[in-house]
């Protein structure tokens, strides 16, 4: 018999925990959570039902699992985009359209999770917490570097990073989890993360032109 070392094995392990997370996620999305069942999440990742059991208790703790997986993947999506002293603008668009584009591709989970506004609050208020921490912290840091720069002025940085952050998730929520207007929201897309990074960077303050170059005086 090849016996498994406890390496293998916790990969092993790792590596059903995600087939069973990304078939959930599926059934979720097309079921709901409570529509959706232990049996059709086992059918979906081609296993036995008791399997799923081994790794997840209840299926509260398998949607759980989806909520972190989610999470991930909204996190890196912006991993490695560090400001380095570039372009504020173009830094704030790669760190924001990352954040959108990578939620929106769930949006049929997030509509039905918004819809069933029975669940239980505990896990929603996880599922928050873990889409939050990680872009305040990451967004927060930015902040405090430009601030110590000198390029933007003193603010509550924890504040104001939450604040971006309910503003991504209100236009996540309302462009791709309602879709009010699908044609509009593809067609606004662009310039909505465009005026969003203007009102980050500016607010609604008249920007001073910019100094005739001093050849030109």
């Amino acid at each position: 018999m090849v016996r498994l070392s406890e390496t293998a094995r916790d990969e092993r392990a790792e590596e059903r925990r995600g087939q069973i997370l990304k078939a959930a996620l599926v059934v979720f999305s097309q079921r709901g959570f409570h529509g959706a069942t232990i049996r059709e999440i086992a059918s979906a990742a081609g296993l036995a039902e008791g399997t799923i059991y081994l790794y997840f208790p209840s299926k509260q703790e398998v949607l759980r699992g989806v909520f972190a997986l989610i999470a991930e993947e909204a996190f890196a999506a912006s991993v490695g985009g560090d400001f380095s002293g570039g372009d504020d603008e173009a830094f704030l668009r790669r760190f924001l359209e990352g954040r959108i584009t990578s939620l929106s591709k769930h949006a049929a989970f997030l509509r039905l999770s918004v819809h069933e506004a029975d669940l239980q609050e505990d896990l929603r208020q996880e599922f928050y917490a873990r889409l939050c921490e990680p872009f305040v912290v990451q967004f927060e840091r930015y902040l405090q570097a430009r601030i110590a720069e000198g390029a933007f002025r003193p603010v509550n940085t924890a504040l104001t990073a939450t604040m971006y952050f309910r503003m991504l998730m209100s236009h996540i929520v309302v462009q791709h989890v309602l879709t009010v207007d699908a044609t509009a929201a593809q067609r606004a897309g662009e310039d909505y993360l465009g005026t969003m990074v203007s009102l980050m960077l500016y607010g609604l303050a008249v920007r001073p032109a910019s100094a005739p170059p001093r050849d030109a005086l």
